[in-house]
């Protein structure tokens, strides 16, 4: 039905829940600081299924703290059919109740986690390359009235969990110009949440969003090309972030906000440096292709850690799968990259001090 939208039923008409590739009022994110700051440092968690969904992701939050993170993001998924439809919706089928939603935010910070949610767009039936950053409904009116209904399902439940922070949305390139509709929403979320809030803008499409003023600190992906072949070193890569770190960083000191990083990431794929947004693209486990992963995660860091202004690192994504030496996908969980995150996470918490901001 034409403008309805549902947002705890079942009305998702894919088979399955797909998952993207890929601070109640304490600050998550403060003004830029100097390195020595108090950072997030934390990985990225998919809810993608209501079933047993306490048991399930309280489990994934036990082991990110034991791998000594500081944070968390919680991202769940509302769905589109297709880049063209009009309609939001919500599948019970495919993300926490709001009851368990607000308890594993609850179980989060009794690990001394502070907790992020994000909830995205996700196409079930996309139409070729179809992506949620080139969505074009056919009544722009109806569907932003849809999205803030969307959007303020989860930020109820960020805010009976008492989250730190909350994502208004994620890569939703094409909805970016209209800056009065994000005005709008973010207003909306401010009159019933008491946390930061901040935008997930898509690696190559931050500079043109005009309603950062509006946020509380500014958020990106970082799925940018580092190579041009298969297995380049360390130093490859550390060149290739140079150019991209200091268009970032200039840029930012114009916004005078806080940077979070939401989606730091690569497959353990050959050739992951490449295409990183494209988990598709070499869909074989080889130990090249795990070492390729921990060169990308060793570079990022001898780039990016200890950079002015930088609030907050999240790692994409730690899940339930085995991981190893069979895995190809983004989890770290089991392979060389998971020991180089884990002397990142030692070395935050031996320089932390004791604070509710980075």
């Amino acid at each position: 039905m034409r403008g309805a939208i549902t947002l705890t039923s079942l009305l998702l008409l894919a088979a399955g829940c797909d998952r993207a590739p890929a601070l109640a009022s304490s600050a998550l994110a403060a003004d830029p600081q100097p390195a020595e700051t108090v950072r997030q440092r934390g990985l990225a968690i998919q809810l993608a299924s209501g079933a047993s969904a306490f048991a399930t992701y309280a489990a994934l939050l036990r082991e990110i703290a034991g791998l000594g993170a500081n944070s968390v993001l919680l991202s769940a998924a509302g769905y589109m059919e297709h880049a063209r439809a009009q309609a939001i919706y919500i599948d019970a089928r495919c993300t926490p109740s709001p009851g368990d939603f607000a308890a594993l935010i609850r179980e989060a910070h009794r690990l001394d986690l502070r907790v992020m949610v994000m909830p995205i767009v996700l196409l079930s039936h996309p139409r070729g390359s179809e992506w949620r950053g080139v969505i074009d409904p056919p009544d722009w009116v109806e569907w932003w009235a849809q999205y803030r209904k969307f959007v303020r399902h989860f930020a109820d439940i960020a805010r009976e969990g008492e989250a730190e922070a909350f994502f208004v949305g994620s890569e939703l390139v094409s909805t970016e110009k209209y800056t009065s509709e994000w005005v709008k929403t973010i207003e909306l979320v401010r009159g019933l949440y008491r946390g930061q809030l901040s935008y997930s803008a898509n690696w190559d499409h931050y500079k043109p969003i005009a309603f950062w003023d509006k946020l509380d600190f500014v958020s990106m992906t970082s799925y940018y090309t580092l190579a041009d072949h298969k297995n380049p070193s360390v130093d490859e890569i550390i060149g290739r972030w140079r150019p991209v770190h200091k268009e970032i960083t200039d840029w930012l000191k114009t916004t005078g906000k806080p940077l979070v990083l939401t989606e730091v990431g690569w497959c353990s794929q050959e050739g992951a440096a490449t295409a990183p947004w494209n988990y598709y693209q070499n869909t074989n486990a080889t130990a090249a292709g795990h070492e390729e992963q921990r060169r990308l995660y060793e570079a990022f860091l001898r780039v990016w850690d200890g950079t002015p202004g930088l609030s907050g690192v999240i790692w994409w994504e730690w899940t339930a799968a085995p991981g190893g030496p069979s895995d190809f996908n983004y989890t770290p969980r089991g392979k060389p990259a998971e020991q180089v995150l884990r002397r990142w996470f030692a070395a935050g918490r031996e320089t932390a001090a004791p604070s509710a901001s980075p």
